[in-house]
């Protein structure tokens, strides 16, 4: 999150994190215009694909134009104790991002029980 803060924060961008409360992690704003970001992070050397959750789609595809998706690849990791080191990485901003210029593939399912009424049950 941090190289993404500095990322926009080099773009004139004043951030605010709002990961722990919303749907996106970061508010960046320079005068009059205010984006909703998204962070994503990988350790591949590329990315061409991300994971978002519904709440996240949905506000893409209701604020387009007004959201941004920073996606940061290449980061490495040193796996040790007592926690894994994030080190490295590129940004790749897209600020006023379309997300309807992305393709959305359902990958997971909630299934709910269906209740049903037994009758004469005792």
């Amino acid at each position: 999150m941090a190289l993404a803060v500095g990322h926009l924060t080099e773009l004139g961008y004043q951030c605010k994190d709002t990961s722990a409360t919303e749907s996106f992690d970061l508010v960046a704003t320079t005068g009059m215009t205010s984006l909703k970001i998204e962070v994503k992070g990988t350790t591949s050397d590329i990315c061409d694909s991300v994971m978002m959750t519904k709440n996240e789609v949905d506000l893409h595809r209701l604020e387009k134009g007004k959201t941004g998706l920073l996606i940061v690849y290449g980061i490495r990791l040193q796996r040790g104790s007592p926690a894994p080191q994030a080190s490295g990485g590129t940004v790749e901003a897209m600020i006023g991002w379309d997300i309807d210029t992305w393709r959305a593939q359902p990958v997971a399912f909630q299934l709910h029980r269906q209740r049903t009424e037994t009758k004469n049950a005792k």
